[in-house]
């Protein structure tokens, strides 16, 4: 702030200068046939002295253009030098020229003086000092010579001058505080400015960093896709049993990498958001194993790898989905990308808990180790395959944080891979009975009336066919009027699965009211293509489980085993 009032202060006293100069050559010329030349010529060539420094300084002063630290340290002390020279050449001129002039040319000095300290008070209105210096020293001593002068007028002027210097001395405290407020808000607006233009560019970095994602996931997306519709039109065409199967595989593999990326690509932008928060909670790995060993047995056989997790009676603190998530991503990837025979999954205990996820395949080069946890980074050579988006292992690794946890690649595994997730121990031991709860069979659909609502009539058609393979009994309605009617009617189902935005004027939340009120013992699982955490939260206000479309069939199955009916 001092600096800029500095600035001021110097480009106002450039321009008081140049008035003084005019003012002194009028002065000289006015005294030059009252007085001796000599006398005249000395008190005339100190002030045009001082006047040059007045008009070169500022001039030297925006050339250079110093820092705060410069004007404060060197500028400001040589502007109060030049300002208390300025003003004792003033003074003298009291004693040097009105001597020798009559009474009008005194009052006419008069105004002079009072023109030269009204221009210092505007030029350097935030030094108080130097004005107060100026004020004693040109009024009083014009007051001074009055008192002693045998003019009518004496005391009169000597009063008004001193009654002008104390007003000139009040004036600069109310300019110092004027100005100091203008300049405060100049600088408050020039901060604001500078926020803004940051917050500018900040979102122009984001929006550029979301069109990269966008086109990324657009083009990984592709991948698996096209390699699904290629393979489709093989099964089409296939007569071969063997070509058939291959085939199959082949669409079964695209689709479920292009739901692993939808899904991955969610969560990345969820934890960008900050709106997905780790609960964590006493977790028992025999139960969050079992669950992942059912679901991830038929990948595990068509890639042709024996997967196997420990059995343990640990039990760690952790958020229980981002647990699963993080282990199904590392269990996954070595199930896709290894290319070895056998996985697993073991836990060792020191003074935490390392859950360590081992393959026996090609492994990753020690030149992509050290980025595998970075976004949009994928191996190179061996280890790769030709598809994933490249945000799994970061995802993980951001998962891991979240619960005080981290997830490293262990360097010393020389065969294959080794991750290993680090977590806290948790106190609650895991007693027998939920180990053996763990173990019971999830998925019992057969003969079981399940009620599907979907607003989409593929989607509800391949979504019934899908339960009815399972044995289930399904009755599908595309809208809670159909709904309403059905529970009138005496519809009791065991389950519900109904999408969360039915249409425009319809929605999921008005099927769990209507399931809520007539059968509350029923099970309610919610499907939605909406990531969003609005939907997230009015999904949760409900207590009903939340499944993101598209829908793998185990996480389908296993949502509509597992969910309690009203939490």
């Amino acid at each position: 702030m001092r600096a800029t009032e500095s600035r001021v202060e110097f480009g106002l006293s450039g321009l008081f200068a140049l008035l003084i100069s005019g003012t002194l050559a009028y002065v000289h010329s006015l005294f030059e046939p009252l007085m001796p030349t000599a006398r005249l010529w000395s008190w005339t060539g100190a002030m045009a002295l001082v006047t040059g420094l007045m008009i070169v300084l500022p001039l030297m002063f925006f050339r250079r253009r110093p820092d705060a630290v410069e004007i404060a340290r060197v500028w400001s002390p040589i502007g109060k030098v030049v300002a208390v020279l300025y003003d004792l050449a003033v003074a003298a001129s009291v004693w040097v020229l009105l001597p020798y002039a009559s009474e009008p040319l005194q009052l006419l000095m008069v105004i002079f003086y009072c023109a030269a300290i009204s221009g210092q008070v505007i030029a350097t209105a935030e030094s108080i000092g130097t004005i107060t210096f100026g004020v004693i020293a040109v009024f009083g001593s014009a007051a001074l010579f009055f008192l002693n002068s045998e003019t009518i007028y004496a005391t009169s002027l000597a009063i008004f001058l001193l009654a002008f210097g104390g007003m000139m001395i009040g004036t600069a405290l109310v300019l110092k505080r004027a100005i100091r407020s203008a300049v405060r808000q100049g600088l408050r607006a020039e901060a604001i400015s500078q926020d803004l233009a940051l917050a500018l560019a900040e979102t122009e970095a984001e929006r550029d960093m979301r069109t990269r994602f966008i086109a990324a996931a657009s083009h990984d997306l592709r991948q698996p896709l096209q390699a699904a519709i290629l393979y489709f039109g093989q099964l089409q065409r296939a007569n071969d049993p063997d070509r058939r199967a291959r085939a199959e595989e082949g669409v079964e593999r695209g689709l479920e990498e292009a739901m692993v990326m939808l899904e991955g690509m969610a969560e990345h932008l969820r934890l960008e958001s900050g709106t997905l928060v780790a609960d964590c909670r006493p977790v028992a790995l025999d139960e969050v194993f079992s669950a992942l060993a059912l679901e991830l047995a038929p990948a595990a056989r068509r890639a042709g790898i024996d997967l196997r997790f420990a059995r343990t009676a640990r039990v760690v603190l952790a958020d229980p989905a981002l647990l699963t998530r993080i282990l199904r991503n590392l269990v996954t990837n070595a199930l896709v990308h290894s290319r070895g025979q056998r996985v697993r999954v073991l836990v060792r205990t020191r003074e935490r808990i390392a859950i360590m996820v081992i393959d026996d395949g090609v492994g990753i080069a020690a030149e992509s180790a050290p980025s595998m946890f970075l976004p949009y980074t994928q191996g190179t050579g061996a280890q790769r395959l030709g598809y994933g988006s490249g945000l799994g292992l970061a995802i993980a690794s951001e998962m891991a944080h979240m619960m005080e946890g981290g997830l490293v690649l262990d360097a010393r595994w020389a065969s294959g891979c080794a991750f290993v997730l680090d977590l806290p121990a948790a106190a609650q031991p895991m007693t027998a009975a939920r180990r053996g709860a763990a173990c019971e069979p999830q998925f019992r659909l057969s003969g079981q009336e399940i009620l599907l609502v979907e607003d989409r009539p593929d989607t509800r058609e391949s979504l019934a066919l899908q339960l009815r393979q399972h044995g289930a009994i399904v009755t599908a309605f595309g809208g809670s009027g159909e709904v309403a009617a059905a529970l009138a009617e005496g519809l009791r189902p065991a389950a519900v699965i109904t999408d969360w935005h039915l249409g425009p004027a319809d929605s999921g939340a008005a099927v769990v009211a209507m399931v809520r009120a007539h059968v509350p013992e029923a099970r309610i699982v919610v499907i939605s293509g909406d990531a969003t955490i609005a939907t997230e939260r009015e999904v949760a206000a409900t207590g009903c489980r939340l499944l993101l479309k598209p829908a793998s069939e185990p996480a389908l199955l296993a949502a509509i085993a597992g969910v309690e009916g009203r939490r």
